[in-house]
């Protein structure tokens, strides 16, 4: 989450919101017999609509921010950036146990 507040898209409240919506509805997805590798794109699709929704209740009129910061939390929701986080260390930062 650290990285997606650095890119300064959305108040810590939207982010809240964001977040709650995204997981209630990815758990209750996972329900279903919906197939479990659906679930990342399905939950990024929801974070853009909850970060639309947190921006009309915020009456924020940055909905491309609100938009963006939706589509990262529902791709952090699902688990979708620990497969990038191989990618975004360093050697060093493996070696230090980061």
């Amino acid at each position: 989450m650290n990285f997606i507040q650095q890119l300064n898209l959305g108040t810590t409240a939207e982010m809240s919101l964001i977040f709650a919506v995204v997981f209630c509805i990815t758990q209750a997805l996972k329900t279903t017999v919906l197939n479990n590798k659906w679930l990342p794109w399905i939950s990024m699709i929801v974070g853009v609509f909850a970060g639309l929704l947190a921006a009309v209740i915020n009456a924020d009129s940055h909905y491309l921010s609100s938009a963006v910061l939706g589509l990262l939390i529902g791709g952090f929701t699902s688990g979708l950036f620990d497969g990038f986080k191989g990618f975004s260390t360093n050697k060093e930062d493996k070696n230090n146990g980061l």
